[in-house]
């Protein structure tokens, strides 16, 4: 088993502490140190039992052969390609930078990195079971052909307004940030879409002068399928708890659930041992809270309660390392959600006006 020995570049970003969590679960894996200018690095190092060091330091060191990347959206692509340069393996967090022009440059750095370096964007949303349950029900044909698809994504009530959703580079705010997590996980089940018509609003009664964006509504334009988007950075439940996809077939629907974990299967008629009617599962019925404590819950580093997608997440970067395996969250996918997004706001500037995405 190939060892596989993780430094940080970057810990700012709220995910940084779940997937050090989540990889120390992996037996032959090591996270041993970590690099950022913030005053918060050394409370960082020492809660998780690591290194304080430079980016110079960690990159240099032969025995790191993995990179977690946790900076500031602008720092991201910057950071990933040295340490693509210097050979070794990344996960950059998601969005995987600050526009769909540095995606654009993180694919390019992938098709020019040494063979067997794997380069992964933290998208994991998608990896929740009953999303590729559901992925794997419509392709095998149970509800017929898909032709209407609506989703749901939210922000929990107050997050637009913090410094993280309102990073300066950013090319927007929560819908770049936050939204793009359902985006990604239509773009997995579905593909890219041709086009899109986006609203994206901002509220007065709700969002100030330093904060962007409070909600949109997207059509995802398919040759032979409608879908729509909705999102909106005021939910009172938890992180997700409201989030849906439900997926209309030419032979029955499914709807899924993303915490807690859900799926709903109506069939018009029995198929595949799936009976006619309705069958439904549920992973957990009480949903743990996102954040451990109410104090951290919008600072950049909260310790996150529930960190189920962050395990198949790891598990799927260090098999596609020792292994070979087909990267869990490819570039490719995130640059799409990046032109998506990018399309979006384009859109809104010509009052709803189609949109390619196609292009950067």
């Amino acid at each position: 088993m190939e060892p596989i020995v993780v430094g940080l570049l970057g810990i700012t970003h709220p995910h940084a502490s779940a997937r050090v969590r989540a990889l120390r679960e992996i037996e032959g894996v090591e996270v041993v140190a970590a690099a950022d200018d913030d005053p918060r690095l050394h409370y960082f190092t020492n809660k998780y039992d690591m290194e304080a060091r430079s980016i110079d330091a960690v990159l240099q060191d032969e025995r790191i052969n993995a990179i977690m990347v946790h900076s500031k959206s602008k720092d991201m692509v910057p950071h990933a390609i040295r340490a693509l340069d210097a050979g070794k393996s990344v996960v950059v967090e998601k969005p995987g930078g600050a526009t769909a022009t540095d995606l654009q440059r993180l694919a390019e750095a992938e098709a020019q990195a040494a063979p067997g370096v794997v380069v992964q964007v933290g998208y994991n949303v998608r990896l929740a079971q009953s999303i590729n349950r559901a992925k794997d029900l419509i392709e095998a044909g149970v509800i017929g052909e898909v032709v209407t698809v609506s989703a749901r994504g939210a922000a929990l009530v107050g997050e637009h307004l913090s410094a993280h959703l309102n990073q300066p580079a950013d090319m927007g705010g929560a819908l770049w940030v936050i939204g793009c997590h359902m985006l990604d996980s239509l773009v997995h089940m579905f593909g890219a879409p041709e086009s899109v018509n986006a609203r994206v609003r901002k509220s007065r009664r709700l969002s100030d002068e330093s904060s962007r964006e409070d909600s949109a509504a997207v059509l995802l334009n398919y040759p032979e399928m409608s879908m729509t988007y909705s999102f909106d950075g005021h939910d009172r439940l938890e992180w997700f708890e409201s989030s849906r996809i439900t997926v209309y077939g030419t032979a029955g629907m499914i709807e899924v659930g993303i915490l807690p974990q859900k799926l709903r299967v109506y069939v018009d008629q029995e198929h595949a041992g799936w009976p006619a009617g309705w069958t439904e599962w549920t992973q957990s019925y009480f949903t743990a809270p996102f954040a451990r404590t109410e104090v951290n819950k919008f600072s950049e580093l909260p310790e996150l309660e529930n960190i189920s997608n962050f395990q198949p997440e790891m598990r799927g970067w260090v098999d596609s390392i020792r292994t070979g395996a087909p990267v869990v969250s490819p570039v490719a996918d995130a640059l799409t959600v990046a032109r998506i997004v990018a399309a979006c706001y384009r859109s809104e500037k010509e009052q709803g006006a189609s949109a390619d995405v196609t292009s950067v």
